[in-house]
């Protein structure tokens, strides 16, 4: 009987014993599989991971450049009114609630011509340009080539103060610095971006003060940065990737739904085309659009397609002095965008998650006369949101 028991317990014990070395062997195995196909250590990233979530923009702006006049929509038939009675020339596109009710040319693109203009026509979008160049170098910062904090010294150490100057202050125009004089003659960007260089000053003062000088000199350490030309950067980005249909001056005055620029409202007086204004603006207003790639550009960024939202909202900050960064004038509920040149004028008027939002494209741009307020009436109408600026 003793016996019997001592082989009991003998048989549990290799029965235990078993059982644990098979748990051991089962554990060597995975960790090698993990070790194998997962590594994973403390100074590497995680890979990113695919959102299954569509951004809310994906089916807004699949097809944009298309005439809409939204029926059974009160507010679309009260803004397609009072923009007629305004005498607004231009593009108008109206987003309310992620849908377009109102997208629609108004007057002439081209008079002599007798085209009108609609939603496929073309404008300059002027100092709007700048949301750009700043976007690219926030691609710049994520890729870890640049930082906020970055000195002007670094790229343009013979500017005065060039070692008190970041790129933030540059973005937001809180650099202190301005340029002196233009340049006659235009080689390439980088040699345009160079003169402004050389003939960049400190202003007297410390405020904030609007100057194109910062985002040309961005522009020339995007070039630096990255040994390519702005234009070639531009389209890289935009363009190719994006599918923004973004065009330089050369292209724009051959395409067929450019618009002419006027500076009344009854054709009479055609405003000035200068290519050489326009090749000294080297990220800061030189690029043509349509209304509806406008649009697309800011819901691919408030959407967190072409930036990250740390990235955007590191754009988008603004000093406590002024409202301006990035490119846009930013307020509680909403950001505007805005630009003059030459016979053409820009605005853009969104709120935060872009989901609404007023753009008006113009080829009239009279003197003393801007259809800013205009843009900023439709879009507290449709909103509620009051902008006092």
């Amino acid at each position: 009987m003793k016996r019997t028991q001592h082989y009991r317990m003998k048989n549990q014990l290799w029965r235990r014993a078993f059982v644990a070395i098979l748990v051991v062997i089962v554990l060597c195995v995975c960790s090698l599989y993990v070790i194998q196909y997962k590594p994973m250590t403390l100074n590497s990233e995680p890979k990113a991971v695919k959102h299954t979530t569509k951004p809310a923009s994906e089916g807004i702006i699949k097809n944009l450049n298309q005439n809409v006049l939204l029926k059974n929509n009160n507010l679309a038939d009260s803004f397609n009114t009072q923009l007629k009675d305004s005498g607004f020339i231009g593009t108008a596109l109206i987003v309310q609630h992620n849908h377009v009710i109102l997208q629609q040319g108004f007057g002439y693109a081209d008079k002599k011509e007798n085209r009108l203009n609609d939603a496929q026509s073309l404008y300059q979008i002027a100092s709007i340009q700048k949301g750009f160049t700043a976007t690219l170098i926030m691609k710049q910062i994520h890729a870890g080539k640049l930082q906020l904090n970055t000195l002007l010294s670094q790229y343009y150490p013979n500017i005065p103060d060039a070692d008190k100057v970041t790129i933030k202050e540059m973005l937001t125009m809180t650099s202190g610095l301005t340029e002196k004089m233009d340049a006659n003659v235009f080689t390439t960007e980088a040699e345009n971006v160079a003169f402004d260089a050389e003939h960049t000053t400190v202003l007297n003062s410390s405020n904030w003060s609007y100057q194109a000088i910062n985002y040309r000199l961005l522009s020339g350490i995007l070039m630096k940065i990255t040994h390519k030309s702005y234009s070639d950067l531009f389209n890289e980005t935009f363009n190719k990737k994006y599918h923004l249909n973004v065009l330089d001056y050369k292209d724009f005055v051959v395409d067929p739904h450019r618009t002419i620029g006027y500076k009344n409202a009854d054709y009479s007086q055609l405003a000035s085309e200068k290519p050489l204004s326009y090749a000294f603006e080297t990220g800061t207003g030189n690029m043509a659009m349509s209304a509806g790639n406008l649009y697309t550009f800011y819901r691919l960024l408030t959407d967190h397609v072409i930036l990250n939202e740390e990235l955007l909202n590191m754009m988008w900050q603004h000093p406590v002095t002024s409202n301006y960064a990035g490119g846009m004038y930013h307020y509680d509920e909403s950001s505007i965008g805005h630009g003059f040149k030459l016979g053409f004028e820009p605005t853009v008027i969104l709120t935060k998650n872009g989901q609404d939002a007023v753009i008006l494209m113009s080829n009239e741009n009279a003197r003393d006369k801007s259809w800013k307020p205009l843009a900023k009436h439709l879009f507290a109408q449709m909103t509620a949101i009051k902008i006092i600026k």
